[in-house]
């Protein structure tokens, strides 16, 4: 669970801002990854997507009352090798991470960028946020105003996003 208390609802689109979710994954990635972070248009990721192999995709969905959503983190495997390596203190000359390993991190990663997302748009209301969900993805393709693109370590990583507010019947 997560407590938060939600300000505004979201546009028409289920987006809540680019804003408030790049701080929150600057925040994730400087803190407990030790990672620098930047914005990235749709030509640089587009370039660095296209060099990249294997990707990866974490979701963690929330719910509660009215409120709903969903953040996912869509990154190459080598962003999540780097990941790893920074939070566990794996050398290169260790042996390479199981794959359930990285999924648990990339996980934990999405867990993590959602509660930071979720804290910058308020605090006091309870969400419960679902076990992430970690699998194969392909390269994601251009922004769409609810896809974040930027950097970390100089290496690309999309979030999708929504927050929205369901209709609630009166009584």
């Amino acid at each position: 669970m997560f407590s938060t208390k939600l300000l505004t609802p979201s546009g028409p689109d289920g987006s809540h801002g680019t804003a408030s979710l790049f701080a929150a994954v600057s925040a994730v990635a400087e803190r407990s990854f030790f990672a620098v972070t930047e914005p990235c248009d749709d030509g640089r990721f587009k370039a660095l997507a296209e060099a990249a192999s294997g990707w990866l995709m974490a979701s963690v969905q929330f719910e509660e009352g009215p409120v709903t959503g969903y953040v996912s983190c869509t990154l190459p495997d080598a962003l999540a090798l780097a990941l790893f390596d920074a939070l566990t203190g794996r050398g290169p000359a260790d042996p390479a991470p199981a794959s359930y390993e990285i999924a648990d991190l990339i996980g934990e990663f999405s867990n993590m960028v959602c509660g930071a997302w979720l804290s910058r748009v308020g605090s006091g209301e309870v969400l419960v946020l679902s076990r992430p969900i970690v699998g194969p993805a392909t390269p994601p393709a251009r922004s769409d105003g609810r896809r974040l693109l930027m950097t970390v370590n100089d290496l690309p990583l999309a979030i999708d996003h929504s927050l929205r507010w369901l209709p609630t019947t009166g009584v």
